[in-house]
């Protein structure tokens, strides 16, 4: 299959949409239940979907649009990672017929949120059926979303869970689906041409924290090292700063990247340290309106530009 095709088969509709282990691992949360036919919607009723990350509840909202009622858990900037749930957050998922998650890990206190909030709400994880990547020490990566392929199969995960819930709107999500696979796939080719005009030696990535492994995979590239080694929660110790540094040094990186959910302390003085620059990503966040990452595509032109500037 062409690597910039992306109608793929996916595993049944029913798989999808069963019910999920929770991202930390432990049983599934009261309450869920299999998609078994369309929800009981009234006249002139929406469906209510909940979003978790910002990220996510930007590509809902492409195949959703206004047939929709949306809620996203988290708002710009917030980090994934330490998210602390809102009583009105934990009302939304309660009253939601559809619940869509990145999964992989990445939304550790859910099956806590799920458990208070109560509901009958159907939890898709957008993360299942994909390829996932391993980070040392911390399991899988969640960070899928760095690979556009990726979300792509969320886009027909997510039309697919639209249209069982929502029959009546099946065509306006398929139309809103094949329009925005097609700006992922020209999103997905232009990302591999910029690439090329980096030269090989310098596509090595350098940032807060794991983020880049899919990144890395699909667009050539090597992460040679991060501040911190699992995630931004958890404190580098001074030897993991100094290694990281001698890293820097002995393979000539020519710019680290710090990140809008993380403080940029520790990556500023990283690269005061080793003379190098600094340059700014959206990672797990979205920036919000009139940031240059205001969506997902947004997003993903700010950091290929920004990238390939400093290593080019």
């Amino acid at each position: 299959m062409d690597n910039r095709t992306f109608r793929t088969t996916l595993p049944g509709l029913a798989v999808l949409l069963l019910i999920a282990a929770t991202a930390c691992g432990g049983p599934s949360p009261a309450g869920q239940t299999a998609v078994s036919g369309p929800a009981p919607l009234g006249a002139g009723d929406r469906l209510r979907v909940v979003a978790t990350t910002n990220l996510v509840g930007d590509v809902v909202g492409r195949i959703g649009g206004d047939r929709i009622d949306l809620t996203t858990l988290m708002g710009w900037g917030v980090d994934p990672h330490s998210y602390v749930p809102t009583p009105s957050g934990t009302a939304a998922v309660h009253d939601a017929h559809l619940l869509f998650a990145n999964g992989a890990g990445l939304e550790a206190f859910l099956a806590e949120m799920l458990a208070n909030a109560g509901g009958s709400a159907i939890q898709v994880y957008l993360s299942n059926g994909l390829q996932l990547r391993t980070l040392s020490g911390e399991g899988q990566d969640p960070h899928v979303w760095f690979d556009v392929r990726n979300v792509a199969q969320w886009v027909t995960s997510i039309e697919q869970s639209l249209t069982t819930l929502d029959p009546a709107n099946a065509a306006t999500y398929q139309a809103n689906a094949r329009a925005y696979l097609a700006e992922l796939d020209a999103l997905d080719a232009w990302i591999v041409q910029e690439v090329a005009t980096i030269p090989q030696a310098n596509r090595k990535l350098v940032i807060d924290h794991p983020v880049f492994s899919y990144f890395a995979g699909r667009y050539g590239f090597q992460e040679t090292g991060a501040i911190y080694p699992l995630n931004p929660s958890a404190e580098p110790s001074a030897q993991d700063l100094a290694a990281l540094e001698k890293t820097i040094r002995q393979y000539g990186v020519p710019a680290a990247f710090s990140e809008n959910t993380v403080n940029p302390k520790l990556a500023d003085q990283v690269a005061k340290d080793t003379g190098i620059k600094l340059f700014l990503l959206y990672t797990d966040s979205l920036g919000g309106p009139g940031t240059p990452a205001a969506t997902y595509l947004d997003l993903m032109h700010y950091d290929v530009q920004t990238i390939v500037s400093a290593l080019r």
